[in-house]
């Protein structure tokens, strides 16, 4: 048991800010208390003085506040060996040259020690910046089978949460689209045998395609029939370019959103990446779906594709990286100066629920290991929220929202970042000490004006403490050493290509 003494609580939706109190909460080799029916990696009890009500627990920290662990709803830890490429790179005119130039060199030149040396890099430095769940959408078309599996083992020593996929294509031919095809159905049947067995798996499987320009019908259609198949949803980069819209009509006659609703891939499971040159008829399907869409302003921005001027339209929004580190306060910054320079009606506040809102993707994926045996399925805490914002004239600097996106009724027994007991125990203890007061009308300004992730001190996963005082509990000048020994042969590779 780990225990947080005189810490102020944040809650990202609705906002708001606690007075100063402790929480304990279970660690993963915890049992069940009698009579309480609260598991092992859960919030056990907030209140003050729990340090006499549970003298053994382990001081995790005092003071400061308390946060759920953040959500990256999309990144690719496979380019986290890219940082400062030496390597020569044809200049670009355009995304699909980009790809071809950079990123398709890439994932050719990644064999298994490379992508596990990556992958810990990518989850030790997510963990450091206060990220305790990773959606990840692996590719490596050269080491295909068994590489989710390298992945998860990476997610287990570090000790992060997350979601894993490989993203099938039909660029490789098609002996290579079968393959990604086999990890992805592979992957999902491994985490459904660990589940089998009474475990609870920190990390699960969704089903991964590239992108729509890049998967023929037969191959689409293929992945629809795993997410019926598995019961995940399927992770797909759709209109990250306006090229991948338009080769979808011309060669397909159909939009990319309708070639997937019309093979019925389309979930409340699903993810959708990028989504920038979306039609709104095709947005409108997606809410219908209740489909999530990963937005990635860093990576926008850097590729020079557009900006998602109808962001506000979308009824999920949550908020990625795409590969670019996984700094999820710095991509929160990201999301709000892109909108107000593109003099969107989003306010910070607004954005928080994004953030936020990459829990209901948890949740979706790990509902059954948070709901009692006994219990039929959760129904939400909250309606899910568009987000939008509804009022006008208020400060960009406070940051207000009223689009809570929360519900008044409440009947699920769990959720993902929510302090509350029987909750999971992701949590980030921050060491911020602000010069302005702090409260729930205001912390959507301190997260984009103020908080950052130097002020991580603390971090725990399912009630085990992976950070301490700043000290990571793994090795992490192990894992750094190799990756860079790794990252040269990476560049090597690619050099051949």
């Amino acid at each position: 048991m780990i225990l947080f003494e005189k810490v102020r609580l944040l809650s990202f939706n609705p906002p708001s800010v606690s007075e100063p109190t402790d929480l304990a909460a279970y660690g993963p080799a915890d049992s069940l208390e009698t009579g309480r029916g609260q598991a092992a990696g859960t919030i056990a009890e907030i209140g003050s003085g729990l340090a006499a009500r549970y003298p053994k627990a382990e001081k995790a920290g005092s003071g400061g506040y308390l946060s759920p662990g953040l959500v990256c709803g999309h990144t690719h830890l496979y380019s986290a060996l890219s940082r400062g490429i030496e390597v020569a790179i044809e200049p670009s005119k355009d995304f699909a040259q980009i790809l071809e130039h950079l990123w398709w060199r890439l994932d050719r030149a990644i064999d298994l020690p490379i992508l596990k040396a990556s992958a810990l890099a990518g989850c030790a430095d997510a963990l450091a910046s206060g990220v305790t769940s990773l959606v990840d959408h692996h590719a490596g078309p050269n080491a295909i089978d068994g590489s989710l599996s390298v992945i998860r083992e990476a997610y287990e020593e570090i000790g992060i949460r997350g979601i894993l996929c490989y993203e099938t294509t039909d660029r490789n031919g098609a002996e290579g689209a079968r393959k990604g095809l086999r990890e992805n159905g592979r992957f999902a049947a491994e985490i459904d045998a660990e589940r089998a067995t009474g475990r609870r798996p920190l990390v699960d499987g969704a089903i991964g395609g590239h992108a729509g320009f890049t998967l023929g019908d037969e191959s689409l259609e293929a992945l629809a029939g795993l997410v019926k198949s598995t019961g995940r949803g399927i992770h797909i980069h759709l209109a990250e370019d306006k090229f991948d819209a338009t080769d979808s009509r011309y060669r397909h006659g159909l939009d990319l959103v309708e070639r997937l609703e019309r093979l019925g891939a389309l979930t409340p499971k699903g993810m959708i990446g990028h989504g920038l040159w979306l039609t709104p008829s095709e947005i409108e399907t997606m809410n219908a779906r209740d489909v999530f869409l990963a937005h990635n302003a860093r990576s926008n921005m850097n590729n020079a594709v557009g900006y998602n001027s109808i962001l506000p339209t979308h009824r999920n929004v949550v908020l990625g990286t795409d590969g670019m580190g996984a700094d999820m306060l710095e991509e929160f910054k990201f999301a709000v100066f892109r909108h107000r320079e593109s003099g969107g009606p989003w306010w910070p506040g607004d954005f928080l629920v994004c953030l936020d809102r990459g829990n209901r993707v948890m949740e979706r994926y790990f509902a059954a290991d948070f709901t009692d045996a006994g219990d039929s399925a959760p129904s939400s805490t909250r309606s899910i929220a568009s987000g939008r914002s509804i009022a006008s004239g208020r400060s960009v600097a406070s940051g207000r929202s009223i689009a809570s996106g929360r519900s008044v009724a409440s009947t699920r027994r769990f959720a993902f970042g929510v302090l509350a007991p029987g909750n999971p125990a992701d949590l980030v203890h921050w060491d911020y000490d602000p010069p302005t007061p702090l409260d729930g009308e205001n912390l959507a300004g301190h997260l984009a004006f103020g908080l950052s992730s130097r002020s991580v001190k603390s971090v725990a996963v399912g009630g085990s403490m992976r950070i301490k005082d700043r000290k990571t509990l793994f090795d992490l000048e192990e894992i750094q050493a190799e990756a860079r020994v790794q990252a040269r042969r990476l560049w090597k590779n690619m050099e051949k290509l």
